[in-house]
Parts: C-alpha cells; sequence; structure tokens
C-alpha cells in the first residue's frame, strides 16, 4: 500500500480581489445657485426702482392739480378778467397799500415811487370792465365793492377799461352815482411821470359829507393807461367811481 503526497502552495500575495466601492457625496451646483441669487437682487433693484419712480410721479401729478385748479379758481365775474403777460420787469415799487388808520380829508397828501424799468403790475393786472361803476350809471345804488377781486386777502392791481371807464373819479361824485348810495373819488393827485406811482386815499361821499370815510390805494402809470392797487372798502355800499 502506498501513500500519495499532494503539495498544494497558496501563494501569500495573492489576495482577493474587492472592488472599492465609494458612495459619492451629493455635489451642490454653486455656480448655478450664485447666478441664481444674482438674478434674484437684481429684481428686487428694478421693483424698487420701479415703485419709487412710481411714487414721485404721483405727487407731481398731484402738484400739477393743485396748479390748475388754483388757475381755473380765477373766473369772468360782473366784467372782471385777470390779464397776465409772460414777462415783467423789476420795479422799485411797494405793490400793498398799508390797513393803517388815515386822516380822512379831501386834500390829503400824495406820495410818489419811481420805476426806471416797466413796472410787473402794467404787465399783470385784473381788467374790469364793468358798467355799473361809471359815474353815469344811476339804474342802481345797491352795488359795493365786497366781492372778488376786492374782497381778496390781497389787493390786486385793477384796469378799468369801457364800459367801465378808465381812471377813478379824481373829483367829488354825487351821492346815488356808480351803483352806490357812498360814492368813492380819488382826493389825491394822478401820477404823471411814466411808471411812476403815487398813494393817497378814496374819500366815499355820503350824506352831505363828501370825505365821510376813506382808504390807501395806489395808481400806476403805465404810459397809455392806469392801474390801481385797491383794497376792500371798509363797509358795503362804499364804493370806487369811475370815469
Amino acid at each position: 500500500m502506498s501513500v500519495s503526497t499532494i503539495n498544494i502552495q497558496i501563494d501569500d500575495n495573492e489576495q482577493p480581489a474587492y472592488t472599492n466601492f465609494r458612495k459619492s457625496p451629493y455635489t451642490f451646483d454653486q455656480d448655478t445657485t450664485l447666478s441664481s441669487l444674482r438674478k434674484f437682487n437684481t429684481r428686487s433693484c428694478l421693483i424698487t426702482i420701479f415703485l419709487l419712480l412710481a411714487v414721485v410721479t404721483l405727487l407731481a401729478l398731484a402738484g400739477l392739480i393743485v396748479a390748475i385748479y388754483a388757475l381755473t379758481a380765477n373766473f369772468n365775474n360782473h366784467g372782471i378778467v385777470f390779464v397776465t403777460a409772460a414777462t415783467s420787469s423789476t420795479t422799485t415799487v411797494n405793490t400793498s397799500v398799508t390797513t393803517s388808520p388815515v386822516q380822512c380829508s379831501s386834500t390829503p397828501t400824495t406820495t410818489y415811487t419811481y420805476a426806471t424799468d416797466t413796472p410787473s403790475q402794467c404787465l399783470n393786472y385784473t381788467l374790469n370792465t364793468d358798467k355799473t361803476r361809471n359815474l353815469a350809471y344811476t339804474s342802481s345804488i345797491t352795488s359795493c365793492d365786497n366781492t372778488s377781486p376786492f374782497s381778496n386777502s390781497t389787493s390786486v392791481w385793477i384796469r378799468f377799461q369801457d364800459p367801465a371807464g378808465t381812471l377813478i373819479a379824481n373829483s367829488v361824485v354825487p351821492p346815488n352815482s356808480c351803483g352806490t348810495v357812498a360814492s368813492g373819488w380819488f382826493a389825491g393827485q394822478y401820477p404823471t411821470t411814466f411808471f411812476s406811482t403815487a398813494t393817497s386815499i378814496v374819500c366815499y361821499y355820503y350824506s352831505t359829507n363828501t370825505c365821510s370815510d376813506c382808504n390807501l390805494i395806489s395808481i400806476t402809470n403805465c404810459k397809455t393807461f392806469y392801474v390801481f392797487l385797491l383794497p376792500q372798502p371798509d363797509s358795503c355800499n362804499y364804493r370806487y367811481c369811475t370815469v
């Protein structure tokens, strides 16, 4: 009986072949994210700018509407028309009439101021053509200068034109003339120098007193016509008389 020997050699260098599998982590696309953020920020800025422009536009429209409303408030009433020239020149004339008490006299003092350029009131004034204030009008005696433009908080320059006449009467006007019982006449002196302004009083003839009450006015010589700065008289039935 024989015994066979089998030699089995094992190579220590041989190792089982394993495949090394690694689970790759999830990768976030940073470029895509940054691009999206930039687009979002740009869109937000554009929306903000648009909203600001819309607010500014609305405010501008509101201001324009207010300005248009103020202009349309000036209306033609009793022969009154508002005249505004495109340009005006600098002048030294004071365009306000004092409301301090004055001494009523049929022979008052007249003060003068002078300008070298065309006064602004010769270019911007209110035109009055109301025939009922003319000296010759006697059909009614119930009128008074307590309406616009005389009732304005600030006195305005007025130019009289036919059929009203062109001047405030500068001599005593009998009562019950010019559509009123207390007719107003200018007791001072008219300015004779071009662009000069005279300031004196208008007297109101009531009952038997030729100057029962009065108030200051100013008159500017505009070369071919006169303009008058006329405050509202102190009482109803006091009215400026024209010729």
